[in-house]
């Protein structure tokens, strides 16, 4: 927000636009400023920078001062309620931005571990395969099992062909099954959660800040159910037995998941302010 603006709603603007802008003041620091506070100077004084909120001390004081009409306290008192409301429900918010970041690093490791195994026979064989004499490819292929041996590499040979090595498929299928099992349950109580919090902002709190926030979050979550997609198509992909897809490796998208948002949901967000 510019300083001219906020300068000429001091100066010119109604009382209710006066407390939106406190509030919005409030609301920029408690998802801009909590963040970047830093401890600073002696004891444990809290010096917060000029960017960690939007109004001077000085500033706050008029318009604070400046609320004295019936109706304009109503508003005030509203708005603190729903901000404290708000306030009850952001860490949830966050922790589900968390939860995403642990079930993408669980997904990886599975995926990882695939591409792994299918690099080390691809390098291996590839080696092998321009080894014409008998003796020495033997003596390769042994030679490769041993260091494999924690891979549970095995010998592979076709009639007529000289051998080459196979790490089979880790039984791992059934645990990226429960992970996107997990996954998808919280992609629906995520999108509800973050559908019922963005209505309420809309119609009782439109600060910025935290429609700022609440965006930010989406956004987070959104990319990594994307990277979780990617990860899952490369370990499909990977997959050297020929099988047809299982609907369990499918991951839900979060613009397909479909949320309702009732006014009594709206009204449940209202009351833990109170």
């Amino acid at each position: 927000m510019r300083k001219t603006d906020i300068e000429r709603i001091i100066k010119q603007g109604s009382a209710r636009q006066k407390i939106k802008l406190y509030f919005t003041d409030v609301a920029y620091f408690n998802t801009k400023g909590m963040a970047q506070a830093e401890f600073k100077g002696s004891g444990d004084s809290l010096r917060l920078e000029k960017k960690d909120k939007i109004l001077t001390d000085k500033e706050r004081d008029i318009i604070f001062n400046s609320i004295k009409e019936p109706k304009d306290v109503k508003y005030w008192e509203e708005l603190r309620t729903w901000n404290k409301a708000f306030l009850m429900f952001k860490p949830t918010i966050t922790t589900y931005t968390k939860n995403f970041d642990y079930l993408t690093a669980q997904l990886s490791k599975y995926a990882v571990v695939n591409l792994l195994n299918k690099s080390y026979e691809d390098a291996i064989n590839d080696i092998l395969e321009v080894v014409e004499d008998k003796k020495l490819r033997e003596k390769l292929v042994e030679t490769a099992l041993n260091s494999l041996d924690m891979f549970d590499a095995i010998r592979y040979q076709e009639e007529g062909f000289l051998p080459f090595i196979e790490i089979p498929e880790a039984n791992m299928d059934g645990k990226v099954w429960l992970l996107i099992e997990i996954l998808n349950e919280k992609i629906k109580e995520a999108k509800e959660y973050i559908e019922g919090i963005r209505t309420f902002l809309n119609k009782q709190l439109p600060l910025q800040p935290y429609k700022e926030f609440l965006k930010e979050a989406e956004d987070k979550i959104k990319a990594e159910i994307q990277q979780c997609r990617e990860m899952i198509d490369s370990f499909i992909l990977l997959k050297t037995i020929e099988t047809p897809l299982d609907e369990r490796f499918n991951i839900l998208r979060w613009e397909d998941v479909e949320a309702e948002v009732t006014d009594e949901d709206i009204e449940d967000i209202k009351r833990a302010g109170l």
